[in-house]
């Protein structure tokens, strides 16, 4: 066990012995030092150790099983738990859980941008179009953003900051000169045309 050689674990312990787990995937024994905790050392869990516990599971594909842990919770635990749980179900494309956490989510008022773009997402890949337009609407409504994208390159000592839709850059008009050009070299005689219009508009 982690806990070997240790005289007397703390908060901070359990929640390095927890991470530990998650990343090398060792659920049983992450079960197993929780109830320690619990049990043994009677500490009360925290914040923290339940979020170690849902990304024990979420990183393990127990989605099921982290969501029936998130309910379980005795304290107020406010959007982390849920965050964890969500961006998990993106990636194992367990879509219905992952819109009852993005649900969740919204009913709690978050206002992180990426939580309506991955449960819009996860939406749109149900084929729910009428979900997309509504968690979009309430994204606007609540002001919650998301970020333009943003890219830099240093060219003879000066920084030239690029971002989405941004026409401010006083080279605009060569970049798009230049690409324009770098397109038309991309076409080729079996018909591949790149996506003109939408490049362009990115550049501002």
């Amino acid at each position: 066990m982690l806990l070997e050689g240790l005289t007397k674990p703390d908060d901070v312990t359990f929640v390095n012995i927890f991470s530990a787990c998650s990343h090398m995937g060792l659920v049983e024994e992450a079960w197993q030092h929780f109830n320690t905790m619990v049990n043994e050392f009677a500490m009360v869990p925290t914040l923290d150790h339940y979020a170690c516990m849902v990304d024990v599971l979420s990183r393990a594909g127990l989605l099921r099983e982290a969501t029936e842990f998130i309910e379980s919770v005795p304290i107020d635990h406010g959007l982390g738990l849920w965050r964890i749980l969500l961006s998990a179900c993106r990636n194992y494309r367990s879509y219905e859980l992952g819109a009852y956490a993005g649900e969740k989510l919204i009913e709690l008022g978050s206002m992180e941008s990426s939580t309506y773009v991955i449960l819009s997402s996860i939406y749109n890949a149900l084929g729910r179009r009428r979900d997309v337009e509504r968690v979009r609407g309430v994204m606007k409504t609540r002001g919650a953003t998301k970020d333009p994208g943003c890219s830099w390159i240093e060219l003879k000592g000066v920084v030239h900051v690029f971002v989405v839709r941004d026409g401010m850059h006083p080279w605009v008009d060569e970049i798009r000169d230049g690409i324009r050009r770098l397109l038309k070299h991309m076409e080729d005689d079996e018909g591949y045309h790149p996506a003109f219009d939408f490049v362009l508009d990115q550049v501002g």
